[in-house]
């Protein structure tokens, strides 16, 4: 049922508005993100199948017809909630409501139908409920659907949401890592498309988690149609509009602990902590046919104090989708998404010990823009195929840079300036640089900066892609779902870096325009229950650029970077051994290219600065092989468990060699080689919300990752001029993250609007819920060392105390005139025992708070008490901790 005209109007001109405050939205395409139905229709009473049934996606023109077996499919149906109507001569007409369908997966639903008869109404609804076991799913995936989104409590971010489930492990620089892998090693898909920013191999763009109707993570194995990953899939989708108008307006404002950097102390609750301001709107285009021309937009204002000093954020982004149907066989979506963020970013310490609590203006501040913009069409064929063509282009840009100085191009200084490739002409004068105010104090004793001291560093990178897909999606028969793709992706890289931290600036700059294209073919076998999805991916990458192969060589010689390609063999299958149980095996070989930052740093050769670090085209991709093997199984009608073990071996792994030398002095050059291995299993226990008001699940996850380095710039960063660890390790050690244990549980309680029940014999009112998640992971490991920095026992030995956080959500409905108006009061609360994890020590004593250093006094006038007051809070590095509580309270108003 629908508002009325003039509530209709008002609503919608209210939801528009309020978008047009915190966003202007481009455009973007949308592809490869549907799934299908099929199903039996049978004689109710009879039992026999039901020849040239039809069924239909209610608002839709998607429809089958049921065969001699009385089995139909649907393909190409986009996620969401539909009604799946079923019509034949001479009976009921059958409607199943909600029918949830999930991306790249098979949506089973079957139906009994009657025939007409004087007593019978001609049409049956239902309510559809979700199979308990989903058949065809071949590897590990977590799926969020937006219900599930709308009810948990800590979904600011993306991250946020998946962080605490089982595999994923966030490390001390909230770098998340699946299975085992690195940072960088997850692949983030908006709407279809790659967000990648290749810079840095992580998303590129906000991805709003209120506006999403679906957003997965897959860790298992992925199918042949996704590369450029080798830990992780994140998918996120947001939903298309339907024939009715649809929106929702969300406000909060939140307060929590801030930390004082003058005294060293968390100040009480602060309320201007952070507050949004977000809406979306969906429905038909005016004075179209609503069934055939609709949209959807979202936009969101966010502010974000933070509990730190010099940490703020200001984030305005916005997402929409326009889809058109011209002809019955002829879809047509054109998508966007767009980001707009800035702020600053605090560092207690700088890279050479220098910390700025003094001289906040010192610290960086960043800005950062993002857009994704394309078309796309969708062409049935016929009643079994779909082609798909994809036009889009993505583009991030990114600057950092001192606060003070954030608007200053920085391209000339005294004493030197820069030619065109970014490097410098001239030094400055060492007696200059120790005496200029401009430049790091070198001589401050106890280690803070003052004055009109700054970070000294510069860096602003772009990164921007045009791209075009095309598929081909055929149900050649009932058993076969065959899918082939091509891609072909051209970016354009841009990267200008500059730093003076010593006498010898140093500063590169670079353009280029690699190629990246692909290929696959994916067979989805529907076989009775057997699912076998089998597929091969070929993907061909080229640098496009020349690099100095002699660098100090008195005439470099430069060499074109060659082209790299692979093969990757996809295999996932899936069998049941009864009615509810499944097992399934994936195996796969995955492929990622490195990140650019590896590849294109300081390609002319540039050996001035103290310790030279040269990129590599060169590089080849790294590789992981990856096996898993897992049951679900429901335990009783509302009980479902799974548990899957996994085994991954990666290899080519992008770190740093010293192999040569120039007039005597290590060079350091980014190479393939390392390499690590990660095994563990997964127990998952969940109730599922058939019936009653509380469901939920915990969770247990077991992992060992080792290997012979956590990150590529490690032996730069820790081996190079260490005298004990001169060399990088060659045999494996437990990494960065590896977190052996790790325990989530979430609980939800769901009071319906109708409820007339009591608890604990008092009554109660309905249409409010509670969800809470807590988790509880151990320590991760850091490497013990001496007061001086020598390595002590073995690599990785020492390990951080355990983890332990819980987040709560409440809600209270609120419903007013048309029932489908509703105003709901929410309170959000993060880390709702304030919790102080330890994240991070100093390597030489194990504490977040004592490096066990004393600074001298020769010299000085300063008292002693002062001197031990800066040195205490010197070594308080409050990033050594999780964050502190965060309280959230607001209103959203939905239609």
């Amino acid at each position: 049922m629908g508002l009325y005209p003039e509530n209709r109007r008002l609503v919608i001109t209210l939801s528009v508005l309020a978008i047009g405050l915190v966003l202007t939205w481009s455009m973007s395409v949308t592809a490869g993100v549907t799934g299908k139905v099929s199903g039996v229709v049978t004689d109710a009473a009879s039992g026999k199948p039901l020849v040239g049934a039809t069924v239909r996606v209610a608002g839709t023109d998607m429809a089958a017809v049921t065969d001699e077996d009385g089995e139909y499919f649907i393909i190409g149906v986009p996620g969401g909630k539909y009604d799946i109507v079923v019509t034949h001569v001479g009976f009921e007409k059958y409607v199943k409501k909600d029918v949830r369908v999930l991306l790249d997966l098979t949506t089973p639903v079957d139906f009994e139908v009657q025939q007409v008869t004087i007593e019978l109404k001609d049409q049956m609804v239902v309510y559809a409920t979700a199979p308990p076991v989903q058949k065809d799913l071949t590897a590990s995936k977590v799926i969020f659907t937006s219900d599930r989104l709308r009810n948990l409590p800590n979904v600011q971010t993306v991250q946020a949401v998946l962080g605490v489930y089982p595999g994923v492990v966030t490390d001390r620089n909230n770098a998340m890592h699946v299975r085992g892998g690195r940072g960088g090693q997850v692949t983030y898909y908006y709407n279809g498309f790659s967000v990648q920013d290749p810079f840095v191999s992580n998303s590129g763009i906000r991805i709003i988690p209120t506006a999403l109707e679906e957003l997965s993570l897959t860790s298992g194995g992925f199918t042949a149609e996704y590369g450029e990953a080798i830990s992780g899939v994140v998918s996120a989708v947001t939903p298309e509009g339907g024939p009715n108008y649809h929106g929702r307006i969300r406000s909060f404002e939140g307060m929590t602990h801030s930390y004082d950097a003058l005294t060293g102390q968390w100040r009480s609750l602060d309320r201007n902590s952070n507050r949004s301001l977000s809406a979306n709107v969906s429905g038909p285009l005016p004075f179209a046919n609503p069934t055939k021309y609709n949209f959807f937009a979202a936009g969101e204002y966010l502010r974000d104090n933070s509990s730190l000093p010099h940490n703020y954020y200001v984030s305005y982004a916005g997402v929409g989708k326009l889809s058109m149907q011209p002809m019955p066989k002829l879809k047509i979506f054109v998508n966007g998404a767009y980001q707009n963020v800035w702020g600053d970013r605090y560092t207690h310490r700088d890279v050479n010990g220098r910390s700025y609590d003094y001289d906040l203006s010192g610290l960086p501040s960043f800005k950062n823009i993002a857009y994704l913009a394309g078309v796309s069409a969708n062409y049935a064929v016929n009643d079994i195929s779909i082609l798909s063509v994809s036009l889009n282009r993505f583009k991030t840009t990114s600057k950092q840079a001192p606060k003070r100085y954030f608007d200053l191009y920085w391209r000339d200084w005294p004493g030197y300036s820069e030619d065109s490739e970014g490097n410098y002409d001239g030094t400055i004068d060492d007696n200059n640089y120790m005496n200029n105010r401009d430049w790091t104090d070198a001589a401050q004793a106890t280690g803070f900066a003052s004055g009109p001291d700054f970070e000294p560093t510069y860096r602003w990178r772009s990164a921007a892609y045009n791209s075009l897909l095309a598929s081909w999606l055929s149900q050649i028969n009932k058993s076969n779902e065959v899918k082939v793709g091509l891609s072909y992706r051209r970016y354009a890289v841009d990267w200008d870096f500059k730093q003076f931290y010593n006498a010898s600036p140093y500063g590169e700059k670079y353009s280029s325009n690699p190629i990246y294209t692909s290929a696959f073919i994916q067979d989805k076998l529907e076989y009775r229950d057997i699912i076998v999805n089998l597929g091969l991916r070929y993907d061909y990458r080229n640098a496009d650029i020349e690099y100095n192969t002699t660098p100090g060589g008195l005439t470099p010689t430069f060499k074109t970077a060659d082209g790299r390609s692979e093969l990757s063999p996809r295999l996932g299958v899936s069998f049941p051994v009864t009615e509810n149980s499944v097992v399934r095996f994936n195996y796969g070989v995955y492929y990622q290219a490195p990140q650019y930052t590896t590849m294109y740093t300081n390609l002319s050769g540039n050996i001035s600065s103290g310790l030279p670090l040269l990129g590599n085209p060169d590089l080849r991709s790294e590789q992981t092989k990856s096996y898993e093997l897992g049951v679900t199984s429901m335990v009783r009608e509302d009980l479902r468990m799974g548990i899957t073990a996994y085994y991954k071996d990666m290899k080519d792994l992008v770190t740093t060699r010293s192999d040569f030398k120039v007039a005597g002095a290590p060079v350091t050059q980014f190479k393939n080689g390392d390499y690590g291995t990660a095994k563990g299993f997964d127990v998952v226990l969940e109730r599922l919300p058939k019936s009653g008001i509380f469901s939920g699940s915990i969770s247990y996850s077991y992992l060992i990752a080792m290997g012979n380095g956590s990150y590529a710039l490690e032996p730069y960063y820790t081996y190079l001029n260490d005298a004990v660890d001169s060399l990088a390790p060659i045999k494996e050690y437990p990494l960065d993250f590896d977190q052996r244990h790790s325990v989530t549980a979430v609980a939800d309680f769901r009071i319906p609007r109708n409820w007339k029940g009591s608890i604990f014999g008092l009554p109660i009112p309905g249409a409010w819920g509670v969800n809470v998640v807590g988790y509880v992971g151990s320590g991760l490991p850091y490497t013990k060392t001496d007061n001086i920095g020598n390595r002590l026992g073995e690599r990785n030995e020492g390990r951080l105390p355990s983890q332990s956080r819980v987040d709560m959500r409440f809600n209270k409905d609120f419903a007013f005139g048309m029932k489908q108006q509703l105003v709901t009061f929410f309170i959000e609360v993060d880390n709702l025992f304030n919790t102080r994890n330890i994240i991070n020590v100093y390597t030489n004593t194990g504490l977040p708070d004592n490096d066990n250093n004393r600074v001298g006094t020769s010299g000085l006038t300063t008292s002693m008490d002062e001197i031990a007051r800066l040195d205490r809070l010197y070594d308080h590095d409050p990033q050594n901790y999780s964050l502190p509580r965060t309280i959230r309270t607001g209103l959203e108003y939905s239609f």
